[in-house]
């Protein structure tokens, strides 16, 4: 009787020492949620960043909000400022239902984070799939259509203007399309028509001059690059501005680094991979621990 007893106590007494730890036992890994919260945090904050700043230099540049400027969805991506906005927008939101997600362990915020990586990602093949196939209609949109409202529009936001003008510096160039430092012409200041009463006529601005800076101020020469659309010669106009326009320019130079630009875009793409990866893992850990 005692040993049967004792047998029965035996056997009650090994279930009892694995309940405890059994009990405590979560299938959600904390590397795997905080890893997902603290990615998305670093993007949370710059996104915030981009739009402070957007809302920033729009409301110096429109202190009244002047809305009547943009007359088409195109001017929003023209303005600098609201560029910033948008994408700001775009990446606060996205990182924002990341980082709740993954703390909160919420499926709902998991899911559209998931929904909305892997709508970028499909976006980002998409564009890149129709520039490799068709190469002429994508240069055709950046050259002659996307050239047309920065150039016009050049001296009417200040944002747009210093960011030409850093581009030109930097990339040597003048102008956007083929016709280089002659896009120009479009612009109301820097046109060549007679009725033209600006003391801007048959200019190019200073960012196009090869050597901008005055030599006996040292400071920038605004004048540089005054009547070079009166020179009918474009390698006598060579020896004072650039004359290529910015997109050959960039190309140019995207092409001279393609193994760099290749690396970008696959680390890129990795971390994008990554991201999804993680909220995937997190969604079903999460619905693993649900279903104990």
């Amino acid at each position: 009787m005692c040993a049967r007893r004792g047998r029965v106590h035996h056997h009650h007494s090994r279930p009892r020492l694995y309940i405890r730890p059994h009990e405590d036992y979560t299938f959600i890994s904390p590397c795997v949620k905080y890893s997902l919260f603290f990615f998305n945090l670093v993007f949370w904050l710059i996104g915030g960043c981009l739009m402070g700043l957007g809302a920033w230099s729009f409301l110096e540049e429109y202190p009244e909000t002047d809305l009547k400027k943009f007359q088409n969805i195109a001017d929003f991506f023209v303005h600098i400022s609201l560029a910033l906005i948008i994408l700001g927008m775009i990446v606060f939101w996205m990182s924002f239902a990341g980082c709740l997600g993954a703390l909160r362990e919420n499926l709902c915020f998991l899911k559209l984070y998931s929904l909305m990586l892997l709508l970028l990602f499909i976006g980002e093949i998409v564009l890149s799939t129709v520039a490799f196939i068709f190469p002429n209609n994508v240069s055709y949109f950046l050259k002659d259509i996307l050239s047309k409202d920065p150039i016009m529009k050049y001296r009417d936001d200040t944002n747009l203007q210093n960011l030409i003008d850093v581009v030109q510096t930097n990339f040597k160039c003048c102008g956007i399309s083929d016709q280089g430092y002659k896009d120009w012409s479009r612009n109301i200041y820097f046109n060549c028509s007679d009725s033209n009463p600006s003391p801007e006529r048959c200019a190019v601005p200073f960012s196009c001059c090869r050597n901008p800076m005055s030599l006996d101020s040292g400071l920038i020469n605004s004048m540089c690059g005054y009547s070079v659309q009166n020179i009918s010669s474009v390698v006598q106009v060579n020896k004072f501005i650039f004359t290529r326009g910015c997109i050959a320019a960039v190309t140019e130079l995207f092409e001279r680094n393609m193994n760099l630009v290749a690396g970008v875009c696959l680390v890129c793409a990795v971390v994008q991979l990554l991201a999804m990866f993680l909220a995937r893992s997190l969604q079903g850990q999460i619905m693993a621990q649900q279903s104990r």
